[in-house]
């Protein structure tokens, strides 16, 4: 018996599903999908500006928040940050904001952990299942998130890069249905190339007195 079953790259969109439109992102309550793919493109002015800012100006945080209070706590955190405000940055917030509230709904919560990091390491490069029921993760610079399918809990060698601005949806360990197929996810390994990622990352709470 074949202990390492991979599964074929073509084969994950039967399992990771791309939407085209922010409306279909429902589609991760579907059970017959492990992940959702919101496929977009970030206007190109702001992708320039992202990119060609310097990573020390971008705010790192990691918040528990109302739904309802998320645009405050994040306008407060960008107006305390060093980044100058403008369009972008305008942009930035709307972006994050209206991420929350999507998923903060999709998953039937009032509260939410809210994390911006920027990342220049090989943090978190190996292929794993995240604690959580879910989790939303979108690289506004650099890689996006790899993912692959796994039947045994062995590395994928068969994956796909997220797009960069590109919202991944991904189960976790606390999904309540035993998934017979494993998404397993890392970050891609950019130790050493120069590269900067700027990664937003959204988990749903459903006990808040556990995370106090």
């Amino acid at each position: 018996m074949n202990m390492n079953y991979q599964i074929p790259v073509e084969k994950l969109s039967n399992i990771v599903h791309t939407v085209s439109d922010v409306s279909f992102l429902s589609d991760f309550i579907n059970q017959s999908y492990y992940g959702v793919v919101w496929d977009r493109q970030i206007p190109t002015n702001i992708q320039d500006w992202l990119n060609k800012t310097d990573p020390s100006l971008i705010p790192s945080f990691r918040e528990i928040c109302h739904k309802n209070e998320a645009r405050e706590k994040i306008v407060n955190i960008f107006e305390n940050s060093l980044l100058i405000k403008q369009i972008e940055t305008e942009w930035l917030i709307q972006d994050i904001t209206k991420l929350t509230k999507v998923f903060s709904n999709l998953m039937k919560v009032d509260y939410i952990r809210l994390r911006m990091e920027v990342v220049s390491t090989n943090s978190c490069r190996k292929f794993h299942m995240d604690a959580v029921k879910s989790r939303l993760i979108c690289t506004y610079r650099g890689q996006g998130t790899q993912y692959g399918i796994s039947m045994d809990g062995s590395d994928p060698k068969n994956f796909k890069t997220t797009p960069t601005g590109s919202p991944i949806l991904l189960r976790g360990t606390l999904w309540i249905e035993n998934n017979p197929k494993i998404i397993l996810h890392r970050s891609p390994p950019i130790e050493g190339t120069g590269e900067t990622r700027f990664v937003f990352v959204i988990d749903p709470i459903f006990d808040l007195e556990n995370e106090i």
